[in-house]
């Protein structure tokens, strides 16, 4: 089996470890400036709901899909690691656009059901704003994205390096290796998980790859009872309940609070927002908040595979996996992307997921 370095640490390069450990290879090395759990990787910052949305893009919506059938397998072969929910409910959208997402999902395989409002009330009878109507996700899935980045790890039996990566080794439609700040690292196979670090790693070997992002708030609160049965999409919030019992709160998915002069306010805002939201007697409290930025590709869709020169060529060595988000599309950018980088051939699932071919020179 090849020698293998992958670049991140977070839930696609846990993936990526743990499939390519299914090969039977003891090379296997993970380098990363943040460790899982650390703050400042996406993956601590995640909400850590697993769906298959993805309105107007069937191609996207049957890889979230597949990824979804995917997880619980996956759990079960890591063991002692459950899913926290099973369901969840939207309703942040208008009414028309709601009812076009569920029937154009339903026709896609995507389980999801139109919810009245008196069986939200049933089902969530903590809740006292409801809507008139929801969609409910019968089969999405709520995770600890870290929790399960480093249990893929532990089972994957690999080396992982708390170090940081400068850029990458290239010679003749090859990269060897990886500079890192304690020298070169070589080895036969790098694969790029670095969420936003891959413009800089790619711009190394003269690769112009355009990335995007948003930044993105999360309350938690003090350990409740239980509230929430199911992670809730509403219009302006989302709210779930964790393993540990604390709400995960968060504003709009495309919210830009970068102008947000305390962050710490703006959280204290979002539990106050849907504390008023819950019939619950006692008193919420923020217990802490993570603000992160979510890595995005320009078009939304994954990027998941070889990386080509100006030429056409494709550049052995080097295999690309980014995407948002990372804790739907994980285990089968990993599973998958294995299967590619082993056998040579690209799975139908990713094979429209081409990167981006922006080479400026061969040198």
């Amino acid at each position: 089996m090849k020698k293998i370095i992958i670049i991140g640490g977070g839930i696609v390069g846990a993936s990526f470890a743990y499939h390519a450990s299914l090969y039977n290879s003891n090379k296997i090395t993970i380098l990363t400036d943040a460790l899982p759990g650390d703050s400042k990787q996406a993956t601590s910052n995640t909400w850590g709901w697993v769906n298959g949305y993805s309105n107007n893009d069937k191609d996207y919506a049957d890889f979230r899909l597949a990824n979804l059938d995917y997880w619980p397998k996956l759990l079960e072969e890591v063991k002692n690691f459950k899913y926290t929910s099973k369901g969840a409910f939207f309703w942040d959208m208008d009414d028309e656009n709601l009812n076009k997402t569920i029937n154009q999902h339903n026709g896609w395989g995507h389980r999801v059901k139109k919810i009245s409002q008196l069986q939200i009330s049933e089902i969530v009878p903590e809740l006292n704003e409801l809507p008139i109507i929801a969609g409910f996700g019968e089969n999405d899935l709520a995770l600890e994205g870290s929790q399960i980045t480093s249990k893929l790890i532990e089972n994957s039996g690999c080396e992982i390096k708390k170090i940081k990566v400068s850029g990458l080794i290239y010679k003749k439609d090859r990269v060897m290796g990886v500079k890192t700040e304690k020298g070169i690292l070589n080895a036969d196979e790098i694969i790029i998980a670095a969420g936003l670090g891959v413009t800089d790693l790619l711009s190394s070997i003269n690769i112009n790859f355009e990335m995007k992002s948003s930044l993105g708030l999360l309350a938690y609160t003090k350990p409740l009872p239980l509230l929430l049965k199911h992670p809730i999409t509403g219009k302006n919030f989302h709210v779930r309940q964790d393993d540990q019992g604390r709400l995960v709160i968060g504003g709009k998915f495309d919210e830009d609070i970068s102008e947000e002069r305390n962050t710490k306010q703006a959280a204290e805002n979002l539990v106050q927002e849907v504390s008023a939201k819950l019939n619950y007697n006692d008193k919420i409290t923020l217990d802490y908040f993570t603000l992160g930025l979510r890595p995005l590709p320009i078009d939304g869709r994954p990027k998941i595979g070889r990386l080509m020169n100006n030429s056409g060529k494709e550049i052995k060595g080097v295999y690309l996996a980014v995407m948002h988000s990372g804790v739907t599309n994980a285990p089968l950018a990993g599973k998958l992307g294995m299967q590619e980088i082993i056998s040579g051939v690209r799975h139908p699932l990713i094979s429209n997921f081409i990167t981006q071919k922006t080479i400026d020179n061969d040198s």
